[in-house]
């Protein structure tokens, strides 16, 4: 964080380290003719994660990169923290909450007021917003298509079709989507207030 003289976006679980990792089944390493190329493939994937994830596209906030290699399987882990030039935040309004906090601000439909922070001197470190500017809800889906698209898939390497457009969901949230019976929509509304 010195180095980069990032300011933490000091909110309740932001998440300060992350990691990316890539590797395979025992059926893609046997493509590979020999470790050098094993290697190479790894030393692409490193170059992916630089310009996907680095800050400004260079390595300064990729805290280490490590290759795990057991018998059956190979592993490239690369650590690093989520740290952005840019970032949005809230306009506050002169009012204040019962508990004496400033209410953010809203425009004349509604919608709340944000303004966009732009700084390469001082960045941020904050999760949500380092990933709000890959694609937000869709950014990992986004980033693993593009790595199967030019990195793995010249390397052999298989991916089912992704038309799904349910990104980032978990099964139970999945069947949520495709649930009928049961959901509180299905009842009928019922106008209990006692005026007209």
């Amino acid at each position: 964080m010195s180095l980069l003289n990032a300011q933490l976006n000091n909110r309740g679980n932001n998440i300060v380290l992350e990691c990316l990792q890539f590797g395979g089944n025992k059926e893609f390493w046997n493509g590979f003719p020999d470790e050098e190329e094993i290697y190479m493939y790894f030393r692409n994937c490193y170059s992916f994660a630089v310009k996907k994830i680095g800050y400004l596209r260079t390595d300064k906030n990729i805290i280490r990169a490590v290759i795990i290699t057991e018998r059956n399987r190979r592993n490239l882990f690369v650590y690093y923290l989520p740290v952005t030039e840019q970032w949005q935040v809230k306009v506050m309004s002169n009012d204040r909450s019962v508990r004496g906090n400033k209410l953010q601000q809203f425009d004349k439909y509604g919608e709340p007021i944000y303004l966009k922070r732009y700084n390469t001197t001082r960045p941020r470190l904050s999760h949500s917003e380092f990933w709000k500017q890959r694609g937000g809800l869709t950014s990992y889906s986004d980033l693993q298509e593009q790595f199967f698209i030019e990195v793995s898939k010249r390397y052999g390497a298989k991916r089912g079709e992704s038309f799904s457009l349910i990104k980032n969901t978990s099964l139970e949230q999945r069947e949520r989507f495709n649930r009928s019976v049961g959901d509180d929509y299905d009842d009928l509304y019922f106008d209990d207030l006692p005026y007209g």
